[in-house]
């Protein structure tokens, strides 16, 4: 064999030891994280607010038994819809895919001049705004008395305690459903301020408020309606959160 053909054999060899060695660096954790492992499911949706890190716990707890994959056990378990896993597992995919891309571009010939090397490549996941909340605390019924409805009003100075989840800097919205006829309007108070609601609902921002567990105390001013009698009535008001 000349020596043309001798080197033209001795190429593929040679590029098959990079990759090789690459592997190798990455299982003895020598390249970066980000190129070594993607984030694992329960880090993603832990990150979007989907779950807890407390659900996530119990899922892997679970899942050393039954032999499901985390997702399978995490929907089972009612943490999450089936179609939340899907959307977590499509961002890994992407970020994996980024990952092996940067893995690949590591094993070029340190002998390429350095200049070739500076483009860049970019890996971004795009986690949805999301906003969630849970009651502590709230009144079942709304007593009202004749007194109130000579005042005109009825005041709750113990209202809804709310424990708030939100991923977005902008802060949240929390919207007001009416569920009874009996109020002409409501002012919501909270320690950020108060808003006046209509006789349908209507809503409140908190504004620049984004973390885990956020304590939201609520209390409420009804003004009632001309035809309420007195009495005890179901809670009024029904509400959800959103982020802002």
């Amino acid at each position: 064999m000349d020596k043309k053909r001798q080197r033209h054999a001795e190429i593929e060899p040679a590029s098959a030891a990079r990759a090789r060695e690459a592997a190798d660096r990455a299982d003895r954790g020598e390249i970066p994280a980000t190129a070594a492992r993607a984030p694992r499911l329960g880090e993603i949706l832990v990150a979007q607010g989907k779950i807890t890190e407390e659900q996530l716990a119990i899922a892997l707890e679970m899942q050393k038994t039954s032999g499901r994959r985390l997702g399978e056990e995490l929907v089972k378990a009612g943490f999450v819809k089936h179609s939340v896993v899907s959307r977590a597992l499509r961002i890994q995919r992407r970020i994996v895919f980024g990952a092996l891309t940067t893995l690949a571009a590591s094993t070029i010939s340190p002998h390429l001049h350095a200049a070739a090397l500076k483009s860049q490549i970019a890996v971004t996941a795009y986690v949805p705004a999301q906003a969630v909340a849970q009651v502590v605390q709230q009144p079942s019924e709304l007593t009202i008395t004749d007194a109130d409805i000579a005042r005109g009003y009825v005041d709750v100075a113990i209202g809804s305690q709310l424990r708030v989840t939100s991923n977005n800097p902008a802060g949240y919205v929390v919207d007001f459903f009416s569920r009874l006829p009996i109020f002409t309007s409501v002012r919501v108070s909270s320690a950020g301020g108060s808003a006046d609601l209509g006789p349908d609902g209507g809503a409140i921002i908190e504004r620049g408020r984004q973390g885990r567990d956020l304590s939201l105390n609520l209390w409420y001013r009804f003004n009632l309606s001309a035809q309420v009698q007195p009495g005890t009535y179901a809670w009024p008001l029904a509400f959800s959160v959103r982020p802002l």
